[in-house]
């Protein structure tokens, strides 16, 4: 059963908007054009970055239906994944952390780094097969996050991503009688684990869902609709970036 606590926000997030491509803009380009018009607005550098990614091919697409009991009208989720840039500024390969249930770079053996996987901004370049993007300033120091992503690679106690990674292969593969892994609690590992960093760093990512729990369809909605608890934190503030979806499911 999933435990989803709605936000009193009035109206959606100033400071999250839709920002569409430009003619043959790719993905690449998207992401490199908005971190450097964030990079500008900030004062403060160093700070992490997300990339939400909607997806086309079949694991992205389950992923997406899964997502759909988070939401009101039951429509599935605008998103399938979350990555974490390894820099906080554009380059051409943009090298970022993520746990993919289609890696490109391949699985490796997850047991070693806790599923956590080295992957590139440009595996997602193609609008075709991801249509949907958006980027997101959190505030958190990157150099925390790379703190504590050394420890969770070796921690599997609190959030075994390999477990993750196995129950959602599981479940968008079809393998026999596999449920939705969030009906029993069990976020989409690359949500989960990016979650886990930042509550260690003390940001609550998700306030209207247990960390556990995390996706990327609860990230979206903490980025859209909880500003104002954000806000209302000691120290904190809340999601900064921009967005843009033109592929939707249900419809």
């Amino acid at each position: 059963m999933l435990n989803i606590v709605a936000s009193t926000a009035d109206g959606p997030n100033p400071d999250f908007v839709q920002s569409k491509r430009k003619g043959r803009e790719d993905n690449v380009k998207w992401v490199k054009r908005h971190l450097e018009i964030l990079a500008v607005e900030d004062n403060a550098r160093g700070m992490s970055y997300l990339v939400l990614i909607g997806g086309t091919k079949k694991a992205y697409f389950h992923t997406r239906v899964a997502q759909g009991h988070l939401r009101n009208d039951m429509s599935p989720s605008h998103w399938s994944h979350v990555v974490l840039l390894q820099g906080s500024g554009p380059t051409e390969q943009s090298a970022l952390w993520e746990i993919s249930l289609e890696p490109v770079e391949g699985f490796g053996y997850p047991p070693s780094d806790n599923g956590v996987q080295t992957g590139h901004l440009v595996n997602y370049e193609s609008k075709t097969q991801y249509p949907n993007i958006a980027v997101m300033r959190i505030p958190v120091k990157l150099r925390a996050m790379k703190d504590m992503l050394k420890r969770f690679k070796k921690q599997r106690v609190d959030i075994d991503c390999v477990e993750l990674t196995l129950l959602w292969l599981g479940y968008v593969w079809g393998v026999g009688r596999a449920d939705n892994p969030l009906f029993d609690g069990y976020g989409t590992p690359s949500a989960a684990f990016i979650e886990a960093l930042s509550s260690a760093n003390g940001y609550d990512l998700t306030p209207g869902l247990e960390s556990r729990s995390s996706c990327p369809e609860a990230i979206w909605q903490a980025a859209r609709w909880w500003h104002e608890y954000h806000r209302a934190q000691v120290d904190s503030e809340p999601i900064r970036g921009m967005w843009h979806t033109e592929h939707y499911l249900g419809k």
